[in-house]
């Protein structure tokens, strides 16, 4: 028969364990905003054309890129017109005065430029913890099982997970490309690459919007 002592101290070292575990897990998956930053001096209306632009070598993933932005930003502001680069400019990205010319020419009036900035690792060490798990042997002499906790070591590890940092800057395309926001994007071990492109483009239009950058 184990005291009220001892079944309340398990609980308790289970609880702990769980919570261990739980803190390691718990970071990954979520896409935070760091270095946000918008020219103060910016008051203009909200801009009503963006031309959105992926600095991606592989083509594919430029065009996942840049509409994923469109999708985002049409489907919290209707109203504003947004165009992917490569409808534009098919055969790649485009450089800095093919910009300038096309956006002049097509009426933009903003451009948004995407760009992976870095991929890191994050190593994160996981302190050793004990458990106590029920342990049953029958007794002959009493023709019946007893139970007892025995204490379990679990040795400490260090994880390994993957950060991933995107940089999104706005544009302004009729006044020579001044930048007037800013933001970089980051999350720990993204469930995959669509579930953090598309976290990305959700996240950036709603401090778009919220900045009245976008309307």
């Amino acid at each position: 028969m184990r005291s009220t002592k001892a079944v309340a101290t398990i609980e308790v070292i289970l609880i702990l364990a769980m919570a261990v575990s739980l803190m390691v897990v718990g970071g990954c998956g979520s896409t935070q905003l760091v270095n946000l930053w918008k020219d103060s001096s910016y008051n203009d209306a909200p801009l009503k054309k963006v031309l959105v632009v992926a600095m991606r070598k592989d083509q594919l993933r430029r065009r996942m890129w840049e509409d994923a932005f469109v999708l985002a930003i049409e489907g919290h502001k209707p109203g504003t017109v947004v165009v992917p680069s490569y409808r534009l400019f098919p055969e790649g990205v485009p450089d800095t005065l093919a910009i300038q010319a096309r956006t002049i020419e097509e009426g933009f009036d903003g451009v948004l430029v995407v760009a992976r900035v870095k991929r890191d690792t994050l190593m994160t060490d996981v302190p050793s913890f004990t458990t106590y798990e029920p342990v049953s042997v029958y007794k002959p002499k009493w023709n019946t099982y007893v139970t007892y906790y025995d204490s379990v070591y679990h040795p400490g590890y260090t994880e390994s997970q993957a950060v991933v940092s995107v940089r999104t800057d706005l544009l302004l395309a009729q006044k020579e490309g001044r930048l007037v926001w800013s933001a970089t994007s980051k999350e720990i071990d993204p469930a995959s690459p669509d579930q953090f492109r598309n976290s990305v483009a959700d996240i950036v239009t709603e401090q778009l919007i919220k900045a009245r950058i976008v309307r």
